[in-house]
């Protein structure tokens, strides 16, 4: 299990995710982001050049690393939100996407002596390097030092 103390600032995690195939995006759409960019190649390609998948799939494809490779390993009590979160540029299909996660804080609580906060900011860049989707975030995980206590 990996507790606050684990954690240093500038520390970088990278991940990768499988690309999405224009199904998914179209079924994904269907169900939770029915806009015609989504779901209609034909109209897709005159306002941006192709199929684009919902941003908030984005969201999802790109936290799915994070949350399946790094936070269950990760003594996290719970998220804290997102800040400053923006679509750069939209996804396509089949195209696979870098991740890094980079810590920007570490703070024990002042209240709470058990536990403190991370901040991190979530980059995702598509195979060419450009920015897809830019987020800063926290969660307050538990420390270490206080679990012999």
């Amino acid at each position: 299990m990996t507790y606050l103390e684990d954690f240093k600032v500038g520390q970088i995690f990278a991940f990768r995710t499988p690309p999405l195939s224009k199904d998914e995006i179209i079924l994904f759409a269907r169900e939770w982001d029915p806009q015609r960019l989504h779901t209609d190649e034909d109209y897709a390609r005159q306002i941006h050049g192709g199929l684009i998948a919902s941003g908030f799939q984005t969201l999802l494809l790109v936290f799915r690393p994070i949350m399946r490779d790094f936070m269950t390993g990760v003594a996290n009590i719970g998220g804290l939100g997102f800040e400053r979160l923006c679509w750069n540029m939209p996804v396509r299909p089949n195209e696979p996407l870098d991740i890094t996660l980079e810590m920007q804080a570490i703070q024990p609580s002042r209240s709470k002596p058990d536990r403190g906060v991370i901040g991190y900011r979530v980059e995702a860049r598509n195979m060419a390097g450009e920015p897809v989707l830019t987020v800063d975030t926290a969660a307050m995980v538990k420390r270490k030092t206080m679990l012999a206590s």
